[in-house]
């Protein structure tokens, strides 16, 4: 972002204050000669003011095209959690065969894929969905999926990405991509709660700063808490 210097008022009010002097010791034989120069002048300043204008609008740009940036990846339609092969997420009209790509959570990480399937509704295929859990899970503008096509077992759990813009990678154990194309990584986590796993995405580093998404799964009973 160009910086707009004190420099730039000052050599304005400098010219003015030049102008003052000569005209003071001008005689009227070349005063007409001084009013072309102090019109050239006008015509700098008008100038100038036309530069400051554009580079105010310039500054106001700039947040609008970092938010751009960031709403490239729209993450609370395309990321979700899953348990076994049952995926949650706020998008309630996924087409069947849409790619989910899938962080596994453990040490390390793992990377896996998957297709979208039927919307589901029973507890016999969805963990979540469990007397006890429904209730919680289930809330306003959560739909359920099946996932076709995938290694997962009955046991894993993690986070979902639709269709992600670059392939995930596993790096020192922790999966990672840029999802909203700023060229930093997005990590992910998950931490117990007292009754649940909280999933988060985050920049660059887990639980610095604000997540850029994060959920909450409720699973109805005890747990010794690890959330930082």
């Amino acid at each position: 972002m160009p910086h707009i210097g004190p420099s730039m008022g000052i050599d304005a009010l400098a010219i003015a204050e030049r102008g003052q002097h000569e005209y003071g010791s001008l005689n009227s034989g070349v005063r007409s000669a001084f009013r072309e120069m102090c019109r050239a002048r006008g015509f700098r300043t008008a100038t100038l003011m036309v530069i400051l204008a554009m580079t105010s609008c310039h500054q106001v740009s700039e947040p609008t095209q970092h938010s751009t940036n960031r709403e490239v990846f729209p993450f609370e339609r395309r990321i979700g959690w899953f348990h076994g092969p049952c995926f949650a997420i706020s998008d309630p009209n996924l087409a069947r065969g849409t790619t989910v790509d899938l962080v596994v959570m453990g040490e390390p990480q793992t990377v896996l894929q998957a297709k979208v399937g039927e919307q589901m509704s029973s507890a016999a295929s969805c963990p979540p969905l469990m007397e006890g859990r429904r209730r919680q899970n289930a809330r306003s503008g959560t739909s359920f999926y099946g996932m076709m096509e995938t290694k997962l077992t009955a046991t894993d759990m993690g986070i979902g990405i639709v269709s992600p813009p670059h392939k995930l990678a596993v790096l020192n154990g922790l999966a990672e991509t840029d999802l909203n194309l700023d060229g930093q990584q997005e990590v992910f986590s998950s931490c117990a709660t007292t009754e649940g796993i909280k999933f988060a995405v985050w920049t660059q580093r887990a639980y610095r700063g604000a997540p850029l998404w994060s959920t909450y799964y409720y699973l109805g009973y005890d747990m010794s808490p690890t959330c930082p």
